[in-house]
């Protein structure tokens, strides 16, 4: 007998001959699987969410709560506040946010990883993928790029307590770093070419023209040494930037049967300080670290299959050929002759294209 507040449902079934009306369930009880079904959803979900790390938590509970409660209160006008007290207000709120104050790099989520750049380090955090749970990841490897270096770095860091924190030392705080995120498994080759994700950041806290580069080596011990010795007793930043470019101009020479080469070589600073034989770009490369070392403004361009510099004097980006002031090439005898044009301190023959990055 079906109770008073249900209705019955019911499905036709058929004979070779006759029809007969057959009760399948009631709405009453249709009503309690459905809840069933939800409540089986619901746990599901549960579970699913909590693996992935996407439950609310606690706090975000209350706060939303609350929000349901303020949203039925009338309104109520806020008390003027003077400029005070909003300033106080506004400091409160930004002192409680250090992140957002002294990190000006917003951090990247790579899945279940987060990187961040903190203090001229590359900071690495977080635990393994829901994939790597299930596949008993060890760790994650780390390929990291630094532009301004020039350095590769591929390195292992395996879990603690299923979790990573690793910081990586960046060898400077300027210029483009790149890098790439995976897991490893027990057994199997890391590929290179699969990665979980990326993270680039162009690092900015610095000034390229006064810090040194792989290639201009502003900072090595022998380079600092002769900066300071070329440039004792110059008061002004064109006396030492003059007594550079002469010092650069009289001491290497150009390597001429290289002239034509279809792929002439780079020199660094260094390379230009130790062999005092290059081309051009050792002149240039040689010339910035110097300047550098004495606490001046200096670029390396290009243009026309040629490098020079630019060097900040007096406010103003002035143009420095080193390698034309040095000497010509003999177009009899094809050998480098050293013969010094004072000219070149404030020019170039070349049209600038561009800018080298270091």
């Amino acid at each position: 007998m079906l109770r008073s507040n249900s209705v019955p449902l019911f499905f036709l079934l058929r004979t070779s001959r006759n029809w007969f009306i057959v009760e399948l369930i009631s709405v009453s009880e249709v009503n309690v699987l459905k809840r069933l079904v939800g409540f089986f959803i619901a746990i599901f979900a549960f579970i699913y969410l909590s693996h992935q790390d996407m439950l609310p938590s606690t706090a975000q509970i209350q706060s939303f709560l609350d929000s349901l409660k303020d949203s039925g209160k009338p309104a109520q006008q806020e008390p003027e506040q003077s400029a005070d007290h909003l300033a106080a207000d506004n400091f409160s709120e930004e002192a409680v946010s250090p992140e957002e104050s002294t990190n000006k790099y917003k951090p990247v989520k790579i899945q279940t990883y987060t990187v961040k750049v903190d203090n001229g380090k590359l900071v690495v955090e977080g635990k393994p993928t829901p994939y790597g749970k299930l596949h008993h990841a060890e760790g994650v490897v780390l390929a990291i790029q630094e532009g301004r270096s020039n350095k590769k770095s591929t390195l292992e860091v395996p879990f603690h307590k299923g979790e990573i924190y690793y910081e990586f030392p960046l060898s400077y705080t300027i210029g483009e770093v790149v890098l790439n995120l995976d897991e490893f498994y027990p057994g199997k080759k890391d590929d290179p070419e699969k990665v979980l994700g990326y993270a680039v950041y162009e690092l900015t806290d610095g000034d390229p023209y006064l810090t040194p580069s792989y290639m201009v080596q502003s900072n090595d011990p022998n380079i600092v040494s002769l900066a300071n010795s070329i440039t004792i007793g110059k008061q002004t930043d064109s006396e030492k930037s003059k007594a550079i470019f002469y010092w650069v101009a009289q001491n290497v020479a150009y390597d001429a049967k290289l002239v034509d080469s279809p792929q002439p070589p780079l020199y660094s600073a260094l390379q230009t300080f130790q062999t005092r034989l290059v081309l051009c770009t050792g002149y240039a490369d040689l010339s910035a670290a110097l300047h550098r070392a004495a606490g001046i403004q200096a670029k390396v361009v290009y243009g026309e299959n040629h490098a020079w510099n630019e060097i900040l004097l007096n406010g103003i980006w002035q143009t420095q050929d080193p390698t034309y002031a040095s000497g010509f090439i003999d177009l009899n005898t094809k050998a480098f002759v050293r013969s010094y044009h004072p000219d070149y301190f404030s020019k170039s023959d070349k049209h600038k294209e561009g800018e080298y990055p270091w």
